[in-house]
C-alpha cells in the first residue's frame, strides 16, 4: 500500500476509535513538545508534528493506534499487520 494511502487509513481507523488528530508546527511551541496522544475535555487528542516525515507521521500514529482496543472494529488487513507489528 503507499504511504499517502495507509497513513489516510490509519486517520481513518482513529476516527472510527473516537481519536481527533490535530497538526501542529511543534517545532516553534516554547518548550520541547512531542507528537502523542492526549485526553482533552474527556476527548482524545493526538496532536501531529506536522513538520515531520510521511514516513514518521505513520510511525507515531501507528504506534498510538496499535495500543488501542480493536475488538469490534473493521481494520484493513495490511493496517492490521502494521499495528500488530508495533506491539512485538
Amino acid at each position: 500500500m503507499e504511504a499517502d494511502r495507509l497513513y489516510q487509513q490509519l486517520e481513518n481507523l482513529a476516527e472510527q476509535l473516537g481519536i481527533s488528530i490535530q497538526y501542529d508546527d511543534l517545532s516553534r511551541s516554547g518548550p520541547p513538545a512531542t507528537s502523542g496522544l492526549c485526553v482533552v475535555k474527556g476527548k482524545k487528542l493526538y496532536i501531529m508534528d506536522r513538520s515531520q516525515s510521511l514516513s514518521e507521521k505513520i510511525r507515531l500514529l501507528s504506534e498510538c493506534l496499535s495500543q488501542m482496543d480493536l475488538n469490534g472494529v473493521y481494520v484493513l488487513p495490511a493496517i492490521r499487520k502494521l499495528l500488530e507489528s508495533r506491539n512485538k
